[in-house]
């Protein structure tokens, strides 16, 4: 009768085990099928935070930053966006630019990353980078979202500095995971990055009907508000 009831609870904690497992391996598809946020954690609880994320991007890329910044702000029907730090909105006047970098990052609880070809060649961005990266491992937590473009070239060596950018950008792209842009459900993995507390304290107005879907400039132009 024991041996009956050690079998049967070691078989029944097995299958738990498996499953979590299996849940936590597939647990991207999981959110995007059933819109459920498995293993869901805030690490950021106690912290003094002021944004869900900043976004950061080079110049050329200004287009489709804030396209990403209206749809994580403008989140599910019926529910609260995300706060969102962008530079060209946020940053406080007559600061210097470096100070109001370190204190988006500081003060967000993710970094996202528009990782392009003119994202390498900026040094204020690679600053923007670093500062993120170091960030990471002083607090021991994995909070950059670098959202790859596919035509990333890490080859194109310019200078000495450019190397040096490359070879840390390397490093992290075959350390860390990352998403690549407009691949198959890069916007969904987005959202799974994102911080399960949110920030904001009110409903945005003109919020998308699909928040799931990935964002395109010709839906985020039919969101505009309109006078």
């Amino acid at each position: 009768m024991f041996l009956q009831v050690s079998v049967s609870i070691f078989v029944g904690t097995a299958i738990i085990a498996l499953l979590a497992f299996l849940i936590y391996r597939c647990r991207v598809k999981v959110f995007i099928k059933f819109n459920i946020h498995p293993f869901n954690v805030d690490e950021c609880d106690g912290e003094d935070m002021e944004f869900d994320s900043f976004v950061c991007c080079a110049g050329s890329d200004d287009q489709v930053a804030r396209m990403i910044v209206r749809w994580l702000e403008h989140s599910e029907p019926g529910r609260v966006g995300y706060k969102v730090c962008y530079h060209a909105r946020e940053f406080r006047p007559g600061s210097l630019i470096l100070a109001n970098i370190q204190w988006a990052i500081e003060h967000s609880k993710r970094v996202i990353c528009l990782m392009s070809n003119e994202f390498l060649r900026s040094p204020m961005c690679m600053f923007e980078f670093d500062c993120a990266s170091n960030l990471d491992i002083t607090r021991r937590k994995h909070r950059l979202i670098v959202i790859k473009w596919p035509d990333l070239d890490l080859d194109e060596d310019v200078d000495a500095n450019n190397v040096r950018d490359r070879d840390r950008v390397r490093l992290f792209l075959s350390t860390y995971t990352y998403i690549e842009y407009e691949s198959d459900g890069w916007w969904q993995q987005v959202l799974y990055a994102m911080p399960i507390n949110r920030l904001a304290s009110s409903h945005h107005d003109n919020q998308p009907e699909h928040c799931l879907e990935p964002p395109t400039e010709q839906i985020c132009l039919r969101q505009q508000p309109t006078d």
